[in-house]
């Protein structure tokens, strides 16, 4: 089954479309949610209607991490056995 995400950053305007099988990201347009056979034709107004009002959802997602750079990112991991 394939696996996608839409993205939309908080105070941007576009939106992504993540196909984690491909492994690609494209633009979320009119056009092109026109040319898919999946998605409902007001997919985009309900989108850009939750994002105005400030509605944020998460649904299948466990984690997601915005950074403006990947460069000197770290990460720490503790485990404590009692």
């Amino acid at each position: 089954m394939a696996k996608y995400f839409i993205i939309g950053e908080t105070g941007e305007k576009e939106l992504w479309l993540v196909d984690i099988d491909s492994r690609t990201v494209t633009p979320v347009t009119e056009a092109s949610l026109k040319s898919s056979t999946g998605a409902d034709s007001n997919l985009l107004q309900e989108i850009n209607r939750a994002r105005t009002t400030g509605t944020t959802t998460v649904k299948g997602i466990n984690i997601a991490i915005a950074a403006g750079t990947r460069t000197g990112a770290k990460a720490q991991s503790y485990v404590v056995d009692d």
